[in-house]
């Protein structure tokens, strides 16, 4: 849960700066050197898909993914809301809340972006096969392997707290139905005590 809150806080601040800095919701460049600024290296990976320039090799992209779409508008927002319902989620897990429904933000908000990661993983299968076929090396397979890892670890994330949802489910169930319980049986005594006290 710290790896995935922490994960969301530098899209968020890639977003800030390079506002700030150029008046662009997210000015991404991944072609950069080995002698690239600060600025550069700040604005040239997409940490939200774990690409640190995989996709400049594979997709010989010149921006981030997110560019390409609608210029990193969609990413932004999505940065927020998804950091809004991981805190949410934080609360609830801190300060032991037992309502279900603040748990829907954050299981909506992770499941659709473990589902578009598999969406993209499946895009870019055929070129990562082609650039694994043709280049071998370090920097390659560096980039490949924290894309991978980044996206089984988010399925696991997802799955996890699936499993806690229907676990939290259960118990709040139980004490909803154990509260019923106690009440009937409250209204029921209540009543035979007044019966007893009519028929004196």
């Amino acid at each position: 849960m710290f790896v995935v809150s922490v994960l969301f806080k530098p899209p968020i601040l890639q977003h800030l700066y390079s506002w700030s800095r150029f008046g662009h919701v997210f000015k991404c460049n991944s072609n950069i050197t080995a002698e690239a600024t600060f600025d550069e290296r700040l604005l040239a990976y997409d940490i939200v898909i774990f690409d640190f320039g995989l996709m400049n090799i594979v997709l010989k992209m010149s921006k981030c993914v997110a560019n390409y779409l609608d210029g990193g508008y969609l990413r932004f927002f999505w940065c927020v809301e998804h950091t809004s319902a991981l805190l949410i989620l934080l609360a609830v897990l801190c300060l032991d809340l037992k309502k279900i429904w603040l748990y829907w933000p954050a299981l909506f908000m992770q499941s659709s972006f473990v589902l578009g990661m598999a969406i993209l993983s499946m895009a870019t299968t055929p070129k990562i096969l082609e650039a694994i076929s043709t280049r071998v090396d370090s920097h390659l397979s560096t980039l490949l392997s924290i894309y991978v890892c980044g996206v089984l670890l988010n399925w696991m994330f997802t799955l996890v707290l699936w499993h806690h949802y229907w676990d939290m489910e259960k118990v709040v169930r139980a004490l909803e139905e154990n509260s019923g319980t106690e009440q009937r049986n409250t209204i029921q005594q209540h009543r035979r005590n007044n019966q007893s006290l009519y028929y004196c």
